[in-house]
């Protein structure tokens, strides 16, 4: 990290952190969804009452929800760690907890460690500012980070939790190696896909450990146990699933009635893949001299998430260099990856503004972003500061249009 000085990393976090909440007042403000008032869609909440009076089921079903049905009983479809993360709240104030101030608190924790990750990569000052606040507000990001609604609070999360894990990846402090897969195994608990970046957190810890001087021998007989949280972690998730259940890798999406009954080639398949790449590329159409954006299944990605355009741009820029590093075409192999493994799913997305799926990727853009920047000391190019506005600019307006019914 470069050496800065602890008195200016403060000044640059808080900065940083009134920059966001700076856009974020205005979509409460637009919105109407306060970080203090419990949120409308509040799964989370819901299932983490529950737990408290010693139940794994909701008790009833809750329409405007997406509920899956076992057994006779319901169950919250999602991956539970948010809920582990809002039980003291629900301890306080019950199902009125204002998970929103969760939410946020957890989307600010990313952006403080996309920030760490900028000094990292040599950036200082105004410039890596600029790309933390890039990564978040100026993408499809700032569309979920604001609420806690429950399909936004499950990706505030695992972004924040993905940031943090390639983080502590990159750093050479032996002391932290297991927090990369404790943090990636807890995305994983929010957003099953993260699992896709695991080879990339274990080659980062593997140079980390090269860099020490180790043997892989003597890394494997001195740091056995870094493989212990993020297993605690997966056996109890599996757990959970299975108690609820009867399947430790059953989540409860297949027993949604829309893959249960709808669907007929179920949640995954390849049969879904050819028409939702090509959503993932789509524009918006133009209807009466206005850009309709649709608000189902999604559009053109890099639209909403120009930070995208701003890693082609270093990418080609310093194509040698790119083309050398491991670590940038690990990132943008897992990322297609990533990709592919969306589109084999039966949506991409329910009402939504951009393109909501493909922000779980943001975290390995932004690292591979980050080593391209560790080379090139260059300025910004032009075009980066217009990106950066055009994202801000169109995720803010799009959302408030969105959440008023506007669009």
């Amino acid at each position: 990290m470069i050496d800065l000085t602890p008195a200016r990393r403060r000044r640059d976090i808080l900065t940083l952190v009134l920059c966001i909440l700076a856009v974020y007042l205005v979509l409460w403000a637009f919105t109407g969804e306060w970080p203090f008032l419990p949120s409308t869609y509040n799964s989370y909440v819901l299932q983490a009452c529950r737990w408290l009076q010693g139940h794994l089921d909701l008790g009833q079903n809750y329409s405007y929800l997406e509920i899956a049905e076992y057994q006779g009983q319901y169950f919250i479809s999602f991956p539970p760690v948010p809920s582990v993360l809002v039980l003291p709240l629900c301890l306080v104030f019950g199902t009125s907890a204002p998970d929103g101030l969760v939410a946020v608190a957890m989307g600010l924790v990313g952006a403080v460690y996309a920030l760490k990750m900028a000094w990292l990569a040599g950036r200082r000052g105004s410039s890596a500012l600029f790309w933390a606040l890039f990564v978040t507000v100026g993408s499809n990001f700032l569309h979920v980070g604001y609420c806690a609604d429950v399909w936004y609070f499950a990706q505030t999360c695992a972004f924040a939790f993905t940031m943090l894990s390639l983080y502590h990846a990159m750093t050479d402090d032996l002391r932290t190696g297991w927090l990369p897969l404790f943090f990636l195994a807890l995305a994983f608990g929010c957003r099953p896909l993260q699992i896709v970046y695991l080879p990339l957190a274990a080659w980062l810890l593997w140079g980390k450990v090269r860099r020490s001087g180790l043997t892989l021998p003597a890394a494997l007989r001195r740091f056995w146990w870094w493989v212990l949280p993020p297993l605690c972690v997966g056996l109890a998730l599996m757990g959970l699933n299975y108690a609820r259940f009867d399947n430790p890798f059953q989540f409860g999406h297949d027993y949604l009635p829309e893959f249960a009954v709808e669907k007929e080639n179920g949640q995954f398949s390849l049969a879904y893949l050819a028409e939702n790449w090509a959503k993932l590329w789509r524009l918006p159409a133009l209807e009466d001299g206005k850009v309709a954006f649709p608000t189902f299944n999604g559009c053109a990605f890099w639209l909403f998430s120009p930070i995208f355009l701003a890693f082609a741009v270093y990418f080609l820029k310093n194509l040698r260099r790119a083309v050398r590093s491991p670590e940038v075409l690990l990132s943008a192999g897992l990322i297609l990856v990533h990709f592919v493994t969306l589109c084999l799913h039966a949506t991409m997305g329910g009402w939504q503004f951009g393109n909501r799926y493909t922000i779980d990727a943001l975290p390995a853009l932004y690292f591979a972003l980050m080593r391209l920047l560790r080379e090139d000391r260059s300025d910004l190019p032009a075009l980066t500061r217009p990106l950066c506005l055009w994202g801000l600019g169109v995720n803010l307006a799009g959302t408030v249009a969105l959440m008023n019914h506007w669009i």
